[in-house]
Order: C-alpha cells, then sequence, then structure tokens
C-alpha cells in the first residue's frame, strides 16, 4: 500500500465544548479546521475504552454470553466483554471481566490486537484477547447493572450464528475472525 501524506488529512482542533458527561461516556463539540482552511465541527464520544474476550475451555468449547442490550431492544450472542476502569491495563480488565461475566478464572491470556468500532463520531478502543480459562467455575461476579448468561458453543455453532445473523455483534464477529486468523496462521 502507498504511504500516504498524513499532514493532508489532519484537523485542527480550535475550540471544545462539552455536551454531555455521562458515567460511561463524554461527548464533546469540536470546532475544527480543515486542512484546506474550511470551518465545521465534530460530535466526539469520548470513551475509556474496552476488551473483549474470546473465552476458550479446556475442552473445545467457547463461552459466549447471552445480554440484553437496550440501545437495540434485543438480547445478543456476544462474547465476554466490558469497559475498563481509569488507569487499568487493558490485561488486567480482561482477566477481571473474564471473572466477572463467566465465572472463570483463565489459565492464558493471549492479546490478538485492537480496534477502533466506530471512528467516525467515538475515540473507544477495543483490546481483543483469547482467554484460555481453567476447567472448574467460580461463581459469576456481575456488576449491579449487568443481567448476562453464559452460553458453551462450538466452533461450528459460532460460525453458523455468524452466517444466520444470530451472532451479530460486531465486537464478537471481529474478535472471532482475528482468532480464526490466528489459528489459520498457527495452521
Amino acid at each position: 500500500m502507498e504511504a500516504i501524506d498524513e499532514q493532508a488529512f489532519v484537523e485542527k482542533t480550535l475550540a471544545t465544548r462539552r455536551a454531555f458527561e455521562g458515567r460511561a461516556v463524554v461527548v464533546d463539540v469540536l470546532d475544527i479546521a480543515m486542512p484546506d482552511g474550511r470551518r465545521t465541527t465534530r460530535e466526539v464520544m469520548r470513551h475509556r475504552g474496552a476488551v473483549c474476550i474470546l473465552c476458550q475451555l479446556p475442552d473445545g468449547r467457547y463461552l459466549l454470553v447471552h445480554q440484553y442490550r437496550k440501545a437495540v431492544e434485543r438480547t445478543l450472542l456476544e462474547v465476554v466483554a466490558g469497559c475498563m476502569e481509569p488507569g487499568e491495563k487493558p490485561e488486567e480488565a480482561a482477566l477481571r471481566e473474564t471473572r466477572e461475566e463467566s465465572g472463570y478464572e483463565v489459565d492464558r491470556l493471549t492479546y490478538l490486537g485492537s480496534t477502533l468500532p466506530s471512528p467516525g463520531y467515538c475515540d473507544e478502543v477495543h483490546y481483543h484477547f483469547h482467554a484460555l480459562l481453567k476447567p472448574m467455575p467460580l461463581a459469576q461476579q456481575l456488576d449491579t447493572d449487568e443481567n448476562l448468561k453464559p452460553v458453551l458453543l462450538a466452533a461450528e455453532e459460532i460460525d453458523r450464528a455468524i452466517d444466520d445473523g444470530t451472532l451479530d455483534d460486531g465486537k464478537s464477529v471481529i474478535l472471532w475472525s482475528l482468532w480464526q486468523r490466528r489459528l489459520a496462521r498457527q495452521g
């Protein structure tokens, strides 16, 4: 791929106004100057980042969760995931979220990469991991606002769920793709 001149695309921030500050996100309105001098605004949602974990049991099955998502008014099938706490490293967050949502401890955690889920309006980063779980579960330690149920699936079932639209959560599809690419390279 041809190299680009990054400076030809940079938008200079002239002013920032905080429009909303919530528990999970902040929304800023930015006055910007485009590289050619035109002026406009950008609405940017600020997010502290999240971890996405593809949990796998020693028997080869994968642990995903069913979780109701109010924004889309339905229950989704997803990988284990959650927001990072301020100052928390992605690996620490992945271990914590796995314990909380699955009830399992992690035997081996593998970092698979990071993605920007919606960079057109949000600075959120997703850190993707594969977690090989220890064999015996403990109790889930859900946050007070969480309502989810673990489900165990074979790889073929995950593929079918993606194909038929049952699994349409973006972070989960991306993480499954990253894991499949990793397995293919190890091959």
